[in-house]
């Protein structure tokens, strides 16, 4: 397992014009490979001892009829959350 690192990224509230920006820590497992995302805070907030916004999510990139998608999983479904919180990886990946 690698260590943690931070993500920042938008997530769109679902039926609503509202976006939230959010942070999390990523942490790479190499066994799948696949990702446990964590900790969610508002992307403004400053402290660290606030309760996450959001469960737990592990998220892996599969390929799907030879495109890469980001889905949870334990349902292997790709979702809003999951999509932003993958390409928000995929950024920082590009940056490496």
């Amino acid at each position: 397992m690698n260590s943690p690192f931070e993500i920042r990224f938008e997530f769109p509230l679902a039926y609503s014009n509202v976006t939230l920006s959010l942070r999390a820590s990523a942490t790479l497992h190499h066994s799948d490979p696949y990702y446990v995302v964590e900790n969610f805070r508002f992307a403004g907030s400053n402290g660290s001892y606030e309760p996450s916004i959001l469960p737990t999510q592990e998220i892996q990139k599969i390929s799907r009829n030879d495109t890469p998608v980001w889905v949870h999983k334990d349902s292997q479904r790709e979702s809003q959350l999951s999509i932003a919180m993958g390409k928000a990886i995929d950024r920082l990946d590009n940056q490496a």
